[in-house]
């Protein structure tokens, strides 16, 4: 099975954006007890959502909206703060003995899930510590967190290792059960006391529920301790499960999983079988590489039914050559229902074709790429009532590599605070339901709703019905073009979008930036109906693509920019009645705020010539010309590099400060990122490219600012990218319908020993086949490296070096006839080297 990154960045490269709404700021000492989200909303009738979203066993308390005498972090949208990764982009801090949050039931409950966060160790590896429950003032029980499965560093795909800076995932999930059910009007305390050890504690939110007692074995069924596994956990019972389901397939007989912790160390083989355990809070598979696994198509097994377990796994870092899945393989005509899976690389990547597959009331946590997956033509199957909280990548996706999905659905699902990518992710396919989902806090890299041709997945078809679903803090300021990614927005990347898409009855509320989207090539089709858009931090719909959609009965308020961003994309919006809100067009960004920051507009170039030597510093200056104190929320960067700052939480008017920035490398090979500077409000972000470079030689890049051309470029993508020392801008060649070509002039005959090619390091995987050409006078031209595939691999930062015979060239040239990530030829960097 194959798998690759869905991370390339938006292929569109504009300048800094953006503005922002005013967002509520501000802590308090204490604060009246917590009232429930949505789940408690549903309940009472009266729900901010519309009624989206899953039908959870729970009710979830927000932090901020407790009694603490902690202090209240955020709002903050800065990619890389606690902040910014809490649902409802605010989180409560503990940091000393007697701080604590308290939160009043208003159900019953027996059980409570914390997602919480605290500090990671020098080495990566975690912290285990514990935090004090306490019942209407009394202790009652320890809550043991770590940090073993949160904390991620550098770039894609993500390590365990500090020291290759930046943040991500920052949180993780514990739960316990008390020893009594607590009446509706209890108080539940975390609280910090003198052996819970743990620097810091950060809250973000508490899930109470009621959990009934253990579920019964069925007549008949076939119980794994019969054969030998260990509840206790202390004995390996990988073995025991599949005897126990080879000896129950296609007998009709069920796999019985009583109450314990088994431990699990591979993948369990399902076909024509039933396994059921007493319930997900009792009925526990735990280990390194658990999963439970189909046959893969086109031996697909069916008739599968997984249902009543939970699934721990111990996965601690993003390897995308590992699949360390919950649930994988290929299961037609199967169902699974209420299981609980956390810590697995992927909650459940299915791997098609195949058909009939019914997925509900799943809990997905603390996964470090997708929550679940249907790959490659699977059709007729559906996830429905399933709560998705903190994924590494999208939370539900569906993905037409080769084959195209069919007939599927998400319906009634809430998935909140994706750390990369989107909520819901519809790659390509045919007939495809998005419904009736709550969809909330994006934080890096993508939106809320997202339907794209991409990752050469067969192009969209049929009729995608996008209804009924609520975007709440959704979308993203992209890392690599520093623009906005849309609440819902439509990427034609690899062909036109030319499937019909209905948007109907949609409620986008506080959208980061932009509410909706038009991106790529060309984008027809969509027809909007009965839309709502409350709160964007720039603009209603922005238009980075030709094409055309319809709207009616559209309305628009309390918009950062206005109502369009289009500057002659060539889209044309076709107006039916009863719209309103969004009539005035402009072209260009507003800046994100009041501040003037140093530097927005060019890249910082950071050198040094030793492996974890920091480079010389860099200063960027923030100055508030205005007449009103401004808030700095946080200060941030992606990737190696240290800070420091003089700026506090505030600064007055006519003031200045300084952020000090140095790169602090961990292996060779360039390592780009941005340093955020945050206001706390959605698009109230200033950004400043930041490059850092490790040199082999005195001489460096010969190629860098150097006259270059090429056979054609793709609109926006210029020649002069490739050698402008920015691997977040690139060269794009036009389709491969023919080889393509870029030449650079060295100014005079220079000894040069070595090309390095390079993408953006944070891009997904490709593999592009080319060669490298040499010229004395720019016509004729001889190869000195050979025509081969060659691989650009995020773990490698996306670069190939090429050895060329040393003697001395003035012109060089790569040119090459296939890509397999896009239909052109795509070049961050063209670089050359002596050394």
């Amino acid at each position: 099975m194959r798998w690759i990154g869905k991370n390339a960045p938006v292929a569109v490269l504009m300048a800094v954006a953006l503005t922002g709404l005013a967002q509520p700021a501000g802590a308090q000492d204490a604060r009246t007890s917590a009232t429930p989200a949505s789940a408690a909303q549903e309940r009472s009738g009266a729900r901010a959502d519309g009624g989206a979203g899953a039908r959870t066993p729970f009710v979830e308390y927000q932090a901020e909206d407790a009694r603490t005498n902690g202090t209240v972090l955020g709002p903050d949208w800065a990619y890389g703060t606690l902040a910014a990764e809490a649902v409802g982009r605010r989180a409560v801090e503990l940091d000393r003995q007697g701080e604590y949050v308290e939160f009043r039931l208003q159900q019953a409950a027996n059980a409570v899930n914390v997602r919480y966060s605290v500090p990671d160790s020098a080495d990566g590896k975690g912290i285990d510590a514990t935090l004090g429950a306490y019942v209407d003032g009394q202790f009652a029980k320890s809550l043991a967190v770590t940090s073993r499965y949160s904390w991620y560093y550098g770039q894609f795909p993500w390590s365990n290792n500090p020291a290759d800076g930046g943040r991500r995932q920052l949180y993780d999930d514990a739960r316990l059960m008390f020893d009594r059910t607590l009446p509706a009007g209890s108080t539940v305390r975390l609280q910090v006391g003198k052996d819970d050890t743990a620097a810091r504690y950060v809250i973000d939110v508490a899930d109470f529920e009621h959990v009934g007692a253990p579920k019964t074995a069925p007549a008949d069924a076939l119980s794994v301790t019969s054969f030998g596994a260990d509840p206790s956990g202390k004995q390996d019972s990988s073995d025991a499960f599949q005897r126990a389901i080879d000896a129950a397939s296609g007998t009709g007989r069920t796999v019985w999983i009583p109450p314990g912790t088994f431990t699990v160390t591979r993948h369990l083989i399902v076909d024509r079988v039933t396994m059921r355990g007493s319930g997900p809070w009792y009925s526990v598979l735990r280990g390194d590489r658990v999963g439970v696994y189909g046959n893969y198509a086109p031996n697909a097994s069916s008739d599968v039914h997984l249902a009543d377990f939970a699934i721990f796994g111990e996965v601690k870092e993003r390897n995308d050559s590992d699949q360390v899945n919950g649930i994988g393989g290929a299961l037609a005509n199967s169902t699974v229902d209420n299981v609980w899976i956390q810590h697995t690389k992927v909650g459940a990547w299915l791997d098609g074709p195949f058909d009939g597959l019914r997925m509900s009331r799943l809990r997905i946590l603390d996964v470090t790429a997708d929550a679940v997956n249907f790959h490659e033509g699977i059709t007729n199957s559906s996830v429905t009532d399933s709560y998705v909280r903190g994924t590494g990548d999208d939370g539900l996706a569906m993905w037409s590599e080769r084959h195209a999905n069919a007939d599927n659905a998400f319906a009634r699902n809430t998935v909140r605070a994706p750390a990369l990518a989107n909520n819901i992710a519809i790659y390509g396919g045919r007939d495809i339901e998005v419904t009736d989902n709550l969809v909330t806090d994006t934080l890096v890299q993508g939106g809320g709703i997202h339907v794209g041709n991409r990752f050469n997945s067969v192009p969209l078809a049929g009729t995608t019905t996008i209804a009924r679903n609520t975007l709440q803090r959704t979308g993203t300021l992209d890392l690599f073009s520093h623009i906005g990614e849309g609440a819902l927005w439509f990427w034609a990347a690899d062909a036109p979008l030319t499937g019909r898409v209905d948007v109907e009855d949609n409620l986008i509320q506080d959208s980061a930036y932009e509410a909706v989207q038009f991106l790529g090539s060309s984008v027809e089709g969509v027809r909007f109906a009965r839309n709502t858009i409350d709160g964007a931090g720039t603009f209603a719909f922005q238009l980075n693509a030709p094409g055309s959609a319809s709207v009616r009965s559209l309305t628009a308020d309390r918009l950062g920019a206005g109502g369009r961003y289009d500057c002659d994309s060539g889209f044309t919006l076709t107006e039916g009645p009863g719209n309103s809100g969004w009539s005035d067009t402009r072209c260009g960004y507003p800046s994100p705020g009041p501040l003037q920051v140093s530097d927005i507009d060019r890249t910082l170039s950071f050198v040094t010539d030793e492996i974890g030597k920091p480079s010389d510093p860099q200063t960027v200056v923030i100055t508030n010309p205005g007449p009103r104190a401004a808030r700095i929320a946080s200060i941030s960067t992606t990737g190696v590099y240290s800070l420091s700052d003089t700026c506090g939480s505030e600064l007055a008017p006519g003031a200045s400060c300084t952020v000090g920035i140095r790169f602090v490398p961990t292996e060779r090979g360039d390592r780009n990122g941005s340093l955020t500077i945050s206001d706390g409000t959605s698009a109230g972000r200033y950004q400043v490219h930041v490059s850092g470079r490790v040199i082999r030689s005195t001489v460096g890049n010969l190629a860098a600012g150097r006259p270059v051309t090429a056979s054609g470029s793709h609109d926006g993508y210029p020649a002069a990218n490739a050698v402008d020392s920015n691997s977040d801008t690139y060269w794009e060649s036009p389709a491969l319908t023919s080889p393509h070509s870029l030449t650079v002039d060295l100014g005079s005959p220079v000894n040069v020993q070595r090309v390095a090619l390079k993408l953006n390091g944070g891009w997904g995987g490709r593999t592009q086949t080319l060669e490298v050409l040499a010229s004395d006078d720019g016509e004729t031209f001889t190869t000195v490296a050979a025509s081969a595939d060659h691989v650009f691999d995020p773990t490698n930062n996306n670069t190939v070096d090429i050895t060329i015979p040393s003697t001395t060239y003035r012109y060089l040239r790569v040119q090459g006839t296939s890509n397999s990530g896009a239909p052109g030829l795509q070049l961050a960097e063209f670089e050359a080297y002596a050394d």
